[in-house]
């Protein structure tokens, strides 16, 4: 029998934050949403950390409208949220009280997945959060994100998948999301993973395309076994994104692998979004030239971007190599830690400040300090002693679980801003300011045509139907038809 391989399509998330800067909105994916879902893919990413901060900051739109829009008829293909394992969505550090109450709300609005990663791949830090979502009947899924360094060993991702097995998860996801993998550490770890994980979980590989290598690394993993592979639809795959969904399904299915994707579907979904990146001005993935220092500072693609946007704003854009280099000193001397949020904006942020002040460490910011002391969780290595020096300022490092020493919020937040009139307005009140809640009232009443509900179609619609007089409304454009009959 030939093996199954199911997708998981990134494009609602990380393909659109990874290529268009997070601004998708709703309405972009409203009129392909069902098509979607209707295509077998076995996933379909939807809400994350970015997507809920962007409906607020940028697109002043309802941030579970495009959740509910999905899991309307998403019957047999999972809705994932990705959940920062300290904080949910947000950046503070939140006591385990709160992940219950986070995880019923996105079980209503319809996520199905959940998808824990922890920035320092500590499982105790996720710990809260996949117990909560495995409580209420989501499928948990645990990230280990990869990196290269002496202390990022074969052994050592072995040892942090058996952590999680123990958690209960059901899935166990190997994410290479700066794209570092070469097909031999590849080769090596998979095979080591597959056979450890065995039939508890299911195996899923991400990566990203930025070293070139995407796509090749995906169609290997899936020669070793995976489960699942998690993809992007074309327009929104390579560059800094992810390897190409119709690509990997079809070489997939080519050598043998039961791939259980309608692929005419993939295409109406690949037209769809070809025309929006047209329409929005969006840019198209394309694959990219390998360059061999990412191995060294493994700066993410949408971080690297924004080193370049600052430093161009300073006059010093000629400065990126020096800060590049920079970031590979500091790594090395703050215990290796895995370039992925949020450390590496705490390490990308300090090089900045190191290369432009023309003094390490002149400006120390809280962040790295608090990392040094253990408000993240665990630090890989070791820190030298200097550097330790320099950023705890003489505190002691903290003994135990981040999320056990900070005091519960919710009876407090509900006594300082409650009563709300839905737990999700609660929910926007743990993690988005007051100040940015009221400036997205704002905008939304300024631009109610960003929400589905307020489109113009959507409009005259609801209008028509409303009318007693009228009994029937057809509508056609090209093979797409609309029939109403009162």
């Amino acid at each position: 029998m030939p093996r199954s391989l199911e997708i998981w399509e990134t494009a609602l998330r990380d393909g659109q934050q990874s290529l268009w800067a997070t601004r998708m909105t709703t309405p972009m994916i409203a009129p392909i949403a069902e098509t979607t879902t209707r295509s077998g893919y076995w996933c379909l990413e939807v809400m994350s950390g970015a997507v809920y901060e962007a409906s607020y900051h940028y697109n002043a739109e309802d941030p579970w409208e495009r959740v509910r829009l999905i899991a309307e008829t998403a019957e047999k293909t999972h809705v994932a949220a990705i959940v920062r394992s300290l904080s949910v969505f947000g950046w503070s550090t939140l006591p385990d009280e709160v992940f219950p109450f986070a995880m019923r709300v996105l079980a209503r609005n319809g996520v199905t997945l959940v998808n824990v990663f922890d920035g320092l791949n500590d499982t105790a830090n996720m710990a809260a959060a996949l117990r909560s979502a495995k409580e209420i009947g989501l499928h948990t899924a645990g990230t280990l994100i990869f990196t290269e360094s002496p202390l990022h060993t074969d052994q050592y991702y072995v040892k942090k998948t058996e952590e999680l097995l123990k958690l209960g998860c059901d899935s166990i996801i190997l994410e290479d999301a700066a794209s570092l993998m070469t097909t031999a550490r590849l080769r090596t770890l998979i095979s080591r993973l597959r056979v450890q994980i065995g039939d508890q979980a299911r195996f899923h590989f991400q990566t990203h395309c930025a070293s070139g290598l995407g796509p090749l690394n995906t169609l290997e993993a899936i020669s070793l076994g995976i489960d699942v592979a998690q993809t992007a639809i074309s327009p929104l795959a390579h560059g800094t994104s992810n390897p190409p969904t119709e690509l990997i399904a079809r070489e997939a299915a080519e050598v043998g692998s039961d791939v259980r994707v309608d692929f005419d579907a993939l295409e109406r979904i690949a037209t769809h979004f070809r025309e929006q990146a047209a329409i929005h001005g969006k840019p198209l993935g394309q694959p990219v030239t390998p360059e061999p220092s990412l191995a060294r500072h493994q700066v993410p693609g949408g971080m690297r971007s924004n080193l370049e946007n600052q430093l161009s704003g300073l006059g010093m854009r000629d400065r990126l190599p020096a800060v590049l280099d920079e970031i590979s000193h500091i790594r090395e001397e703050l215990g290796w830690p895995v370039m992925v949020t949020p450390i590496s904006q705490f390490v990308g942020v300090q090089a900045l400040f190191n290369v432009i002040e023309g003094e390490r460490y002149r400006t120390v910011q809280a962040d790295l300090a608090n990392y040094v002391l253990g408000w993240f969780g665990e630090v890989p290595g070791t820190i030298e002693p200097n550097i330790l020096d320099r950023l705890s300022e003489g505190r002691e490092p903290i003994k135990g679980r981040p999320g056990d020493l900070v005091a519960p919020v919710l009876a407090t937040l509900d006594a300082e801003e409650g009563p709300f009139a839905t737990d999700e307005d609660r929910f926007a009140a743990l993690q988005i300011s007051p100040a940015m809640r009221e400036r997205w009232k704002t905008a939304c009443r300024l631009h109610p045509s960003r929400s589905v509900a307020g489109t113009p179609l959507a409009t005259l619609l609801r209008e028509l139907t409303h009318r007693p007089s009228i009994s029937h409304v057809f509508l056609g454009k090209g093979n797409l038809t609309f029939n109403y009959r009162g």
